[in-house]
């Protein structure tokens, strides 16, 4: 017997076949384009998904040998909050609106006025941000008045997927808690929220636990048995928690891939009265996570790579490495410190725990001598900084933290996490498998066909430790100064609104 995890991140999809010890035994990729109608603004075609999925599950039953009448049932996991409307027969009425897109502060100040923060925060979980589901609805309703009139419903990324095998409306708890408009604490959508924004929740999908049956396959256009059982996944972050073994008290994961996110595993909503993080349903039923979203940390890496980056990229293709590789390997010769190089990731706004969606990214102390690799190294410091603002805050919250577990593509890179454990004073773990968050879709569709009668206990036993990172108590001293000046450098610019001021001067120019 065997299980399949549709894996539909940022910037591509895969799909895995895995046994039920966890272990992988084929996978296929895809990747697909995203747009920019302004520079703020991220769309994609959500029909490319389809597109792109329906490859990569022929590619990988396949490559894996197997009878695709093996594959008992299948579970899909998904970047989280993008939105696309759909017309009766599932059909896109407008490009998805991706998460990383800004294109909704003016929604963002309004929902600020009408319902207020406090209320938003101690229902969903989650701050007043463009961020979320509902400012993108929301701007659907008031710039595209007739997209929202002919929309049915409102689907995430997975839904899409969902309704496409299934031909039933379905998302779940942990998907939902993203959108702005769910209750954690009912688990149910608000209809107190929906109304005081004018928006109707007969748009919105059912919302269901993880690891249920949904039903089985309805269409001939994929490359599955169609009596495979499809079973609620959850958002990648989530199902990556749970890949990784986040199901008890005191274990975090952070995974680093687009942007970075670091979750910590909670048997109670648990509430900031600051704000500063949030709280969403976990992938295990009954549980939640404290959750803190860092938008750009790979995305700035991969900037450097497009813009900055063609020499290593050219030594990685010459060498046939990827080119991460290289300009990790190139970073590794600057000094701790990156020679006096400060890099602020906000390249999209920033995310928790300062959640200013007018913030940019930095890279302060610039001299003639400087290096690519000096900018590269700054890169990767900045964002552990980033990382250590959040876990500040998470034990304040009384987290008590026990290790750091790694996931995502920057978790390749020995020097990264060497860093982000020298910049948190924290043993940090990387697993045997990386795809922790297709491991996370796989644990919940074998729990959803009975195969696993515990998905806490499952995960326990099927996640393995590949290497441990321990402190360096001198690298450490030194990163505590530099990360206190990073945050001052971040203060400063936003306490004295250079941020918005920027933001105001480019809105004159247009």
């Amino acid at each position: 017997m065997f299980i399949a995890a549709l894996d539909l991140g940022t910037t591509g999809c895969r799909t895995f076949i895995f046994d039920i010890a966890g272990m992988i035994l084929a996978s296929d990729y895809q990747e697909w384009e995203s747009f920019y109608p302004q520079p703020s603004f991220v769309e994609q075609d959500a029909n490319s998904w389809w597109e792109s999925i329906k490859k990569t599950i022929e590619g990988a039953i396949k490559k894996s040998g197997i009878d695709k009448s093996e594959i008992v049932s299948l579970s899909v996991t998904n970047q989280r909050e993008t939105i696309v409307p759909v017309d009766k027969e599932g059909n896109p009425l407008h490009n998805a609106i991706v998460w990383q897109d800004r294109r909704t502060t003016e929604q963002v100040d309004y929902i600020k006025n009408k319902i207020g923060i406090d209320k938003i925060y101690n229902t969903t979980g989650l701050t007043i941000d463009p961020y979320f589901s509902a400012t993108k609805i929301l701007w659907f309703k008031e710039k595209k008045p007739n997209i929202y009139q002919n929309a049915h419903k409102f689907l995430l990324v997975s839904d899409f997927i969902i309704f496409k095998l299934t031909g039933k409306y379905v998302t779940d708890h942990s998907n939902a808690s993203r959108t702005m408009l769910f209750d954690i604490n009912k688990l149910k959508y608000s209809d107190e929220i929906a109304s005081d924004l004018g928006l109707d929740l007969d748009k919105m999908p059912e919302a269901m636990e993880s690891g249920l049956e949904i039903g089985e396959i309805h269409t001939d256009e994929t490359f599955f048995d169609k009596k495979t059982l499809v079973i609620t996944g959850a958002g990648d972050q989530q199902s990556a928690a749970l890949g990784v073994g986040v199901v008890s008290p005191g274990t975090i994961k952070l995974t680093t891939g687009t942007g970075s996110f670091m979750l910590a595993f909670l048997d109670k909503p648990n509430f900031d009265p600051s704000k500063r993080v949030l709280c969403s349903c976990h992938a295990v039923p009954g549980t939640w996570v404290q959750e803190a979203s860092i938008f750009t940390t790979g995305a700035f890496l991969r900037w450097f790579r497009d813009q900055l980056g063609r020499e290593e990229c050219i030594i990685a293709e010459e060498q046939n490495l990827d080119p991460y590789e290289i300009i990790t390997h190139e970073a590794e010769k600057s000094s701790i410190g990156s020679n006096g190089l400060i890099a602020i990731p906000h390249l999209v706004g920033a995310g928790a725990p300062n959640w200013n969606p007018y913030a940019r990214g930095v890279i302060f102390g610039l001299a003639l001598g400087h290096q690519r690799r000096d900018i590269a190294r700054a890169i990767l410091e900045g964002v552990a900084f980033e990382v250590k603002k959040n876990l500040e805050v998470f034990k304040e919250l009384g987290i008590d933290p026990i290790e750091l577990r790694l996931t995502g593509g920057g978790s390749r890179s020995d020097l990264w996490n060497q860093i982000y454990t020298d910049v948190l004073g924290i043993t940090c773990v990387r697993n045997i498998i990386e795809e922790a968050t297709s491991l996370g879709a796989a644990i919940l569709a074998a729990a959803g066909a009975g195969l696993f009668p515990d998905i806490s206990k499952s995960a326990e036993s099927i996640c393995k430790v590949d290497k441990k990172y321990s402190p360096d108590v001198k690298n450490k001293n030194f990163y505590d100064k530099l990360s206190e000046y990073s945050k001052n450098l971040y203060d400063c610019l936003n306490d004295n609104n250079f941020y918005k001021k920027l933001f105001d001067i480019l809105q004159v120019k247009e």
